[in-house]
């Protein structure tokens, strides 16, 4: 009896409609690349057995521009409008906008459009099967979203603190002389750091990949930012 059960649903299974997904990856400089993410969403399509409609790679801060100067997200939004998709598939929230309440809105456009939003870091969907919201789902992206926004707050924060400090001590603006050097210094010193930076990969995940702190990746990073020019010593 239980392997006729067995032999049931699996040719339930079988039968079921593919479901059309878009694979939706974003970077924010132009000297990152989608490889990791792509590859990801990609093989969770192929294992999920979804038909994927559209590959969308967004090169784009969330931090520096505005929604309205996000034509792969037009896109994106213009697919669901249309019907052709009922799943978005993310590496993680961080990827739709840096902002939560810019990631907030577009999870909430599509729910409003019967397409949920699937994150491959939590392996949940922002929509049951029912097209109903699914609120265990909805309570762990909120939480995430908040601590993405908390970190690029926190770093934009140790900025400006430390050139509020240099100007209230009399010191010029701009680079200090030597900091160009210390910057290539701290890059040289953590290579992997770097790479996973220039992949795409979070925060969180590189500082676990690299057995460090999440502040010496944010430290990298701020490094990298503020000197494009700066390479790793062969």
């Amino acid at each position: 009896m239980p392997s006729n059960l067995s032999s049931k649903n699996h040719l339930v299974n079988m039968t079921q409609e593919p479901i059309p997904v878009v694979l939706f990856a974003r970077v924010s400089s132009e000297a990152q690349d989608f490889g990791r993410q792509l590859r990801d969403l990609q093989r969770h399509a192929e294992r999920a057995g979804c038909q994927v409609v559209a590959t969308i790679a967004e090169k784009l801060s969330g931090s520096r521009r505005s929604r309205a100067k996000r034509p792969d997200l037009d896109q994106l939004l213009s697919l669901a409008k249309s019907g052709k998709v009922r799943q978005v598939l993310v590496t993680e929230l961080s990827r739709l906008g840096r902002r939560a309440r810019e990631t907030r809105q577009v999870v909430e456009e599509l729910a409003d459009l019967k397409v949920s939003v699937y994150a491959l870091n939590i392996q949940l969907g922002s929509l049951l099967p029912s097209g109903q919201p699914n609120p265990i789902a909805r309570l762990i992206m909120t939480v995430l979203m908040e601590v993405d926004e908390m970190e690029t707050e926190r770093l934009g924060q140790r900025i400006r603190s430390g050139q509020e400090k240099a100007y209230a001590a009399g010191r010029q603006k701009g680079r200090p002389v030597g900091t160009t050097q210390a910057e290539s210094k701290l890059v040289n010193k953590y290579p992997k750091v770097v790479k996973y930076l220039h992949n795409g990969l979070t925060v969180r995940e590189i500082a676990g990949l690299c057995a460090c702190s999440t502040n010496t990746v944010l430290k990298v990073k701020a490094a990298l930012a503020s000197s494009p020019a700066i390479t790793l010593s062969s």
